[in-house]
């Protein structure tokens, strides 16, 4: 199982690794998806993917670690 997946930035484009273990909360907006981390300064990421997409890259294509 992969701990850290690469994404792409919302508006920007750009790829941005982000540690899967640290999300709390993930929700789709829209075009982006917004990734929300555990934590009390609540930060958030907007990336482009479905959270579909993110799961398949956290869990590959079938669900199974």
């Amino acid at each position: 199982m992969r701990f850290w997946i690469e994404c792409t930035r919302h508006k920007t484009n750009n790829p941005v690794h982000i540690n899967i273990a640290l999300v709390g909360s993930m929700w789709r907006d829209g075009e982006r998806t917004i990734l929300a981390f555990v934590g009390g300064d609540a930060e958030r990421v907007e990336v482009t993917e479905t959270p579909e997409q993110i799961m398949t890259m956290h869990l590959g294509p079938t669900g199974a670690a």
